[in-house]
């Protein structure tokens, strides 16, 4: 009986913890919060102005291109944009830098009643981040026939002419209002013939001298009027020597060549470029204005003057050869 009964207790023992474990409720655990995956994907940006496209590399060169010449509000330089859009639907701005070409574009803009555009021509530079364009040919695309929202109707109205040819004649009732438009035309024409002959110059058309003393004199008096004259654009300069400064007001850097004759050409503002980043740091890491030997092309615009530098090298102080 006394065996039975510490059998039975043994197996009581050994069972509880098994039991005591079954009764109780599992407590269920809460699984962490996931906060949603955000896309890292950045947002493309939209307002982005055409200096925002990779820059073109310094020597490129723009071949018959069209656009518009706009100004820019705040800095007031003269914007080239190409019609066409690039990447992204974005338009291209460059930079124009001052020449003879630029002169003649503003003078066709403000003699044209009518939007303009120009088909361009000219070299690709750099400067401090951004690309400037020295326009070498832009003829005017002028559309005189067409408004900005409406297109001209065909002028279908003909006559007989006395050769036998057949020629398109304005409708009788539109021929005043069409006079303005032809005055408006030939005024531009007649303007663009006229800036044409002073940059390439007419046929000689002046009588030979009789004499030696009158070519002489003649001679005596073309030299008095060009003296005063700036720089004609196109002359080149060949390790000139000169020292570089820097305009307080306009906060452009210009040449000074050293005049050894009494005639020398002026400060000239030296135009936008890689080269121009250069004489920069030179000019940074001198005491005084540094004295430098330059070569590149001087350009005139509105009766001053500027240079495309080509080339330096910094010069020996002391006295040149003309002195």
């Amino acid at each position: 009986m006394e065996l039975a009964t510490t059998t039975a207790l043994l197996t009581l023992l050994l069972h509880a913890p098994f039991a005591g474990q079954a009764g109780q409720v599992a407590t269920p655990t809460a699984s962490p919060v996931v906060p949603p995956a955000q896309s890292s994907s950045p947002v493309p940006a939209t307002d982005l102005g055409g200096y925002r496209l990779p820059l073109l590399r310094e020597g490129s060169v723009l071949s018959r291109v069209e656009g518009d010449l706009t100004q820019d509000p705040d800095e007031k330089l003269w914007l080239f944009r190409p019609t066409k859009p690039e990447s992204g639907g974005l338009r291209r701005e460059f930079v124009l830098m001052p020449s003879p070409t630029l002169e003649d574009m503003l003078q066709t803009i403000r003699v044209s009643a009518v939007p303009v555009e120009f088909e361009m021509t000219g070299r690709v530079f750099i400067y401090r981040g951004r690309n400037f364009l020295l326009p070498e040919l832009a003829p005017p695309i002028v559309r005189f026939d067409a408004r900005a929202d409406a297109t001209p109707p065909a002028k279908t109205e003909t006559r007989v002419a006395p050769s036998g040819e057949a020629k398109f004649v304005p409708p009788t009732g539109k021929a005043n209002a069409g006079a303005s438009d032809d005055a408006a035309e030939d005024a531009a024409v007649e303007d663009i013939e006229k800036r044409l002959e002073e940059r390439i110059g007419r046929a000689p058309t002046r009588r030979i001298p009789e004499s030696p003393s009158a070519a002489n004199a003649e001679a005596k008096r073309n030299t008095t009027t060009t003296a005063s004259a700036p720089v004609a654009s196109g002359e080149r300069l060949t390790l000139r020597r000169g020292r570089l400064l820097r305009d307080p007001q306009a906060g452009s850097w210009r040449f000074v060549p050293e005049q050894f004759t009494g005639n020398g050409d002026g400060s000239m503002e030296i135009l936008p470029c890689l080269l121009l980043e250069q004489l920069e740091r030179a000019a940074r890491e001198s005491d005084a204005p540094p004295v430098t030997l330059m070569s590149g092309t001087v350009l005139a615009f509105e009766g001053r003057n500027f240079l495309l530098p080509t080339s330096f090298r910094r010069a020996r102080e002391g006295r040149g050869l003309g002195g």
